[in-house]
Formats: structure tokens, sequence, C-alpha cells
């Protein structure tokens, strides 16, 4: 059963995580060679504040899209 984790930050739309659910279990029902009831996908959200890259928080390295 293959277990799929992605980390992202907050605030995207619900129709982007849906493609991106059913595009990820496309692919791994492809490459794996299993029936699409055996991937698991959890989708972990995070802050920017709480995420950071170069030792500065991207709350900070980026602006969030209006």
């Amino acid at each position: 059963m293959p277990f799929l984790e992605i980390s992202m930050w907050q605030g995207f739309e619900d129709h982007k995580k849906e493609k991106l659910i059913s595009e990820l279990t496309d692919v791994v029902m492809r490459i794996v060679e299993c029936p699409k009831e055996a991937v698991h996908i959890i989708i972990r959200e995070e802050s920017r504040e709480n995420w950071a890259s170069g030792g500065v928080q991207h709350s900070k390295k980026f602006k969030k899209e209006s």
C-alpha cells in the first residue's frame, strides 16, 4: 500500500489539492501497479512562519499572493 505524505504551505485552493491528489494517485498506480484504493495521500499544511530555508522564514522571504 503506497503512502505519500506531502508538506506544503497553507492556503492552496481545494481544487489545486484535488488535482495534486488525483494526478499523484495516477502516477503511483501506473508505476507501482496497484489499485487506486491502495494509494493513500496525506497533505500537511504549514504556515509560512513555521517554514524556513537559508535561515529565513518563508513568511518574510515570499509575500503571500492576494
